[in-house]
């Protein structure tokens, strides 16, 4: 029952630019960033960093909305989020050494920060939903 109610729900919140962004540990791609989200529903992709939302496919440079400033602070200060993200961050540069992506600075010092404060390895799940309200192109 509950996943049913939550399956009109999701329809509901997308129509009013809503979307359900996923992200992954072990999503191998660094485009649009590390870590990125895809939209449940569209597999429109977000730009963890900028707010930046992105077609689904292979399109790399033309953007189609943004999460709103509001909703953009709101995930940056997410403590699951900011774990998540370290996790997929060190899972990335693991598996290509040879890539390099951009880290916000404010992350890379505050995680920094975070790591001398803990002492052992908190169990972080590999995957991290979030509910933000998007601008989204209409693509009419």
């Amino acid at each position: 029952l509950y996943y049913e109610i939550l399956e009109n729900r999701l329809s509901t919140l997308f129509i009013h630019h809503h979307c359900i962004w996923i992200f992954t540990i072990g999503d191998a791609d660094d485009k649009p960033s590390v870590p990125h989200a895809h939209a449940q529903g569209t597999g429109y992709r977000l730009d963890a960093w900028t707010g930046d939302i992105y077609p689904t496919g292979s399109e790399r440079k033309r953007t189609i909305g943004k999460l709103s400033k509001k909703e953009l602070a709101r995930l940056h200060s997410d403590p699951g989020f900011l774990k998540f993200a370290r996790k997929q961050i060190q899972w990335y540069r693991e598996n290509n050494p040879k890539i390099n992506f951009y880290v916000p600075e404010w992350f890379t010092t505050l995680t920094r920060r975070s790591e001398l404060a803990t002492i052992k390895q908190e169990e972080v799940a590999d995957v991290f939903a979030f509910v933000g309200k998007s601008h989204v192109k209409s693509e009419m």
